[in-house]
């Protein structure tokens, strides 16, 4: 039991070591992948304000986002003002939840159904970071089936 615990331990550590440096492990908000598949996987990844929010006409569950783009990061160019309809993250955590005004990165998965990646603050700049080493990477790697539409 004590052997089992350490190797447990130690994987642990290793797989956070890994991603404290940005060594291309698992990105926050990608549910277990590793950055350049995370980036792979997604359709959309901008930094901007947030003008408006709405529920998605017709389709529970999710919100109709619209940003005012100060970034873009995948694609590489993008409109200045764009609407992205995504799974509501606020839904099953309120301090989650998009707001008008708030300043964020959101990478919008390629498999519909799941929510998308918010960052805010400390974490929308290490996130951003992450993202621009992963995109050379990303331009290899086919998203895996378990997140592919």
């Amino acid at each position: 039991m004590t052997r089992i615990r350490s190797a447990a331990v130690g994987m642990a550590v290793a797989a956070s070591a890994l991603v404290a440096c940005g060594g291309g492990g698992p990105a926050r908000g990608d549910r277990g992948q590793s950055a350049p598949e995370w980036v792979a996987c997604s359709t959309t990844m901008v930094v901007g304000d947030v003008a408006s929010v709405a529920a998605s006409p017709g389709r529970k569950g999710r919100i109709s986002v619209t940003l005012d783009a100060t970034q873009w990061l995948k694609p590489a160019r993008g409109q200045r003002r764009v609407t992205l309809d995504v799974v509501d993250p606020g839904a099953t955590d309120a301090r989650r939840a998009v707001k008008a005004g708030q300043h964020l990165l959101i990478a919008v998965p390629g498999r519909d159904g799941v929510e998308p990646g918010v960052f805010r603050g400390e974490g929308l700049r290490l996130e951003r970071d992450r993202i621009k080493k992963a995109l050379h990477a990303a331009d290899k790697v086919n998203c895996p089936s378990p997140w592919k539409s």
